[in-house]
């Protein structure tokens, strides 16, 4: 959650504006805080933390990441000078706001095979084909499908072990043939992509923008309403 204040104590400018009416600095914090929210689909649609740092990439394809969750941000407004973002649960099994906040900061996942085990077997394992990455694991591993010839075995192509195998066979057959010890639990690390927050530019010209959308633009530079 993002908590917007507004606070009067730093400058002579902020002092001004606890002059404003209470309707207009309540419209003051709700607008900032909207900025907030677009910087936060900004920071999504590009791939990168506030500091325009690119975040770690997928460790397989290139689809792009937490795209869902800017559209589940919402403002509330609990007082007169304050405004705060969070997440509606969504439609998802987990709080939205619980993964975003998975996300920004990163986490380090204890995994047991047991867990894994009944993951799979809630996902239907023996029912769904072998993927394209267990293919290439078994035949990089060596593996071989029965031939013509009884006793006999040949290379199985990548379309054989997807059409002939079902995930949980190939998975069996992989930890097989790598003969490494049977691990009962591993650690998986998410790493941090953080996207909510803004740094020390975009919040000036967040709160220029603000300050413009409830017309009190007469010592706004429209330079600091420009983005990047």
């Amino acid at each position: 959650m993002i908590t917007i204040t507004l606070d009067a104590r730093r400058s002579q400018d902020q002092l001004n504006l606890l002059a404003l009416p209470p309707q207009k600095r309540k419209r003051l914090v709700w607008r900032a805080a909207a900025e907030l929210k677009k910087l936060a689909a900004r920071h999504v649609r590009q791939q990168q933390d506030p500091n325009g740092q690119p975040w770690a990439p997928r460790k397989r394809g290139k689809r792009k990441m937490l795209r869902g969750l800017p559209k589940l941000l919402e403002i509330h407004a609990p007082g007169q000078d304050v405004a705060e973002l969070g997440f509606k649960r969504g439609t998802m099994n987990v709080h939205a706001g619980v993964i975003a906040n998975t996300h920004q900061k990163g986490h380090t996942y204890q995994v047991t095979a047991a867990s894994r085990r009944r993951i799979a077997s809630s996902e239907g394992s023996k029912l769904k084909p072998a993927t394209k990455a267990q293919a290439r694991k078994l035949r990089e591993l060596g593996f071989k499908r029965p031939g013509a010839r009884k006793g006999s075995y040949r290379s199985a192509s990548l379309g054989w072990i997807t059409g002939n195998l079902n995930y949980a066979q190939a998975g069996l057959l992989i930890r097989k043939l790598k003969d490494e010890p049977v691990k009962t639990s591993w650690e998986i690390e998410l790493p941090a992509r953080p996207f909510l927050g803004a740094n020390a530019k975009q919040r000036e010209q967040a709160f220029a923008r603000a300050l413009q959308s409830i017309d009190y633009g007469w010592d706004v530079n429209k330079q600091e309403m420009k983005g990047k």
